[in-house]
Formats: structure tokens, C-alpha cells, sequence
């Protein structure tokens, strides 16, 4: 094994220790910008970026990537104690028609498939045979499994928004 790769692996060790172990303390967002800064800073140096830049592309690449991190701590804490009843009412909005939905659509499948009394089933509008049609009761059936559909369709699309 050659000294290079000797050194690598101990390299990968050591950030693999210092990754476990920033994974079981919190950390502080300024000081998660500083030790992201500290080892942009290092890798920079180590790779021999800085004698190719002037000092104000290193500034300013400096500044993108702290803006660019910024962003990220801020899109990845995004618990706000403000937004838990928004969120509470989103989901229980969710719930309350996806359920309404699943619900209609098996009370008109029921409605389809379960033979009922001529009288119950009203009229029948076209005839497949002599002895079975399509009824009133089958329209409104329809009706329903298509209100249901509607239903649990539209929570999934105002759960995504």
C-alpha cells in the first residue's frame, strides 16, 4: 500500500470520527457556519485553489458558499411553533377527505354489486337482457364512486400545496 493511500484512509477515519461525533451533540448554527468556513478554508489551502484567486473571487466564493449554507440550515430547521395549527388543519383536512373519499367510493361499489328489490332500484334506464339493465340506483351509484374519487384525489392535491 503506498504512503498516499496509507494517509487517505487515515484521513477517511478521522472524518468518519468527526462526523459520528457531531452527529450525537447539537450544534449551534454560527458554529456549524464556522466549521463549515474552517474546513472550506482548509480544503482550499490543501488543494492549492488560492494561488490561482485573488483575494476578493476568494471573498466573494467565501460569502456565496456561507449565503449558500445559510440557506440550507434554514430550509433544514424549518419547525416553527407558529406553523404547528396550519399544519395540524392541513392534516387533518387530508384525513378527514381522503377518508369521506375511500367511504363513498366503497358505498357505491356496495350499491353496485349488491342486488336489490325492484322497487329500490326505481326504474331501469337501458336494458343489457331481459333480466338485467342499467338502473337509476346503478346511476347514482356512479354518481357517489365518482364524488369519492373526487373526494380523495383533491386531499392528495391540497396536502401537496
Amino acid at each position: 500500500m503506498s504512503p498516499g493511500a496509507e494517509k487517505n484512509k487515515e484521513l477517511d477515519y478521522h472524518f468518519n470520527q468527526f462526523i459520528s461525533e457531531l452527529s450525537k451533540a447539537p450544534v449551534s448554527k454560527s458554529k456549524a457556519l464556522e466549521m463549515e468556513q474552517r474546513f472550506f478554508d482548509t480544503l482550499r489551502v490543501k488543494a492549492g485553489d488560492t494561488s490561482h484567486s485573488t483575494a476578493s473571487e476568494a471573498h466573494s466564493n467565501d460569502t456565496a458558499i456561507l449565503q449558500d449554507m445559510q440557506k440550507l440550515l434554514n430550509t433544514r430547521n424549518s419547525f416553527d411553533l407558529k406553523a404547528v395549527p396550519q399544519k395540524a388543519a392541513n392534516w387533518a383536512y387530508f384525513m378527514a377527505m381522503s377518508i369521506a373519499g375511500i367511504l363513498f367510493i366503497t358505498v357505491g361499489f356496495v350499491l353496485v354489486t349488491t342486488p336489490a328489490s325492484p322497487e329500490f332500484e326505481i326504474a331501469t334506464l337501458f336494458y343489457f337482457n331481459e333480466f338485467d339493465g342499467f338502473t337509476v340506483m346503478d346511476l347514482f351509484a356512479l354518481m357517489i364512486i365518482f364524488i369519492g374519487i373526487f373526494f380523495f384525489i383533491r386531499a392528495f392535491v391540497q396536502r401537496r400545496k
